[in-house]
């Protein structure tokens, strides 16, 4: 059986503290806040050299409505880290923000206007259905970091009839891509401080899928489950989604000069990576495990992971990492020489990589 690594190597000298919580709910079916910590107790947050107390309670019904379906009230509101000199900048990830409710851009709106001016963040998709939301919530948080950096998730392409008949997913990405240049949001490549942050484009196929089929229940086809497929509109010939001319598509954005030059430079900085969908099949939970069992069909690229390793090499190296998101699952594991961990939006926060770097180049 595939498990998660519990105690993985991060940044030179560094650790982290793997909370399983997300993986025990598959396995046990409990309340998620049962499986923590109990009703009502502290429970700790999933950082690097940090370990935030916070409290953790099952919430109203009217709560729930306004967090959005499956988000946790475990959601502090400030960096509980100490400060670092002015010297020194940390590299901050989140994903699946899923602004288009509420109380998530309510969180958004509270964080500190000046405790991550110096630092840097890599939002890994999924941030709003609308493109008006987005837009919204990549200005503020361009106001709250120096630096920050994207990649579209599936849900930023979905296409409403309220945003124009004739706008198909292709379009909204250029329209996304446009928007994040006008706030001065990264969406391509950038060197910082001897660090490459590399945003990587995606989508799934299904033949990513690699274990066979559960059979005897009534579970839904990819089709049938996946909003995906109603929501997003594709002009010819992407608009079969289920042959995987998408990911390849997605993958052939990613500008390989941009990969030369990362690649050429690898033995004298760090590089983090980044997307939404995931890279490899071993990322997620086995279909026994989940509770809908097609999932994998949804969720990840073969390409994606034979993009990565032109980057990071064939073999990996101690620092190289990869950030992903899109399962809402709480991961970390490290295969062939690539770290790739992913915390979404609801269970944690500050930070789940934590890199901190300064002139000393010290990771």
């Amino acid at each position: 059986m595939r498990t998660a690594a519990s105690n993985v190597v991060g940044a030179r000298g560094s650790s982290c503290c793997f909370n399983t919580a997300a993986h025990q709910h598959h396995l046990s079916r409990k309340p998620w806040w049962a499986t923590v910590s109990g009703r009502g107790q502290l429970c700790t947050s999933w950082t690097f050299r940090c370990k935030t107390p916070i409290r953790c309670t099952r919430g109203s019904r009217e709560g729930k409505r306004r967090r959005g379906k499956g988000l946790m009230p475990l959601i502090p509101k400030q960096d509980t880290q100490p400060a670092l000199s002015t010297s020194t900048m940390r590299v901050y990830a989140i994903s699946d923000l899923h602004t288009d409710y509420e109380a998530n851009m309510e969180w958004v709106r509270s964080l500190s206007s000046s405790l991550y001016q110096p630092h840097t963040l890599i939002v890994a998709g999924d941030v709003a259905n609308s493109l008006e939301t987005f837009t919204t919530t990549m200005r503020i948080l361009k106001e709250k970091f120096q630096h920050v950096f994207f990649v579209a998730g599936n849900h930023d392409l979905w296409c409403k009839s309220s945003e124009g008949p004739d706008l198909d997913s292709v379009t909204k990405l250029k329209m996304l891509n446009d928007t994040c240049k006008s706030l001065g949001v990264c969406t391509s490549p950038q060197k910082l401080n001897g660090v490459w942050i590399y945003p990587l484009l995606s989508w799934y196929h299904q033949s990513f899928d690699k274990e066979r089929d559960i059979e005897g229940y009534n579970i839904r086809p990819p089709e049938k489950a996946a909003s995906d497929f109603r929501l997003c509109k594709w002009p010819l010939p992407l608009d079969q989604m289920v042959d995987g001319s998408l990911a390849r598509y997605f993958d052939e954005l990613n500008l390989d000069e941009f990969q030369s030059a990362v690649a050429n430079d690898q033995d004298d900085c760090q590089i983090i990576t980044f997307s939404h969908f995931l890279p490899r099949f071993e990322l997620c939970p086995e279909k026994r495990m989940l509770f809908y069992p097609n999932l994998p069909k949804i969720i990840g690229s073969d390409w994606l992971e034979t993009r990565l390793r032109t980057i990071h090499g064939r073999h990996g190296r101690p620092t190289a990492c990869h950030v992903f998101g899109h399962t809402h699952f709480c991961w970390d594991a490290s295969l062939d020489g690539i770290r790739y961990p992913f915390l979404y939006f609801a269970q944690a926060w500050p930070s789940i990589l934590d890199y901190r770097y300064n002139s000393e180049r010290t990771f």
